[in-house]
């Protein structure tokens, strides 16, 4: 994907599905815009995936200093 010119997300929506988006952001107080944003934006995010991420660039950090009781 071209970072300088990101493409617009679109999904369509049946009436009775869009209304109720209406109404969900109008609920939060939010343009319809930016309560999808932040939906699909947390619907994205993985704690699980993160936690291993950082689990692997912990690892790859320490290199071959890990050492378990078991190991010696």
């Amino acid at each position: 994907m071209n970072a300088a010119r990101p493409r617009a997300l679109t999904v369509p929506l049946a009436a009775s599905e869009l209304a109720q988006v209406q109404r969900a952001a109008e609920a939060a107080g939010q343009s319809v815009d930016d309560f999808v944003r932040a939906a699909v934006l947390e619907a994205a995010t993985d704690p699980l995936r993160d936690a291993l991420e950082q689990a692997v660039a912990t690892v790859r950090a320490r290199g071959d200093r890990i050492q378990h009781e078991y190991a010696r």
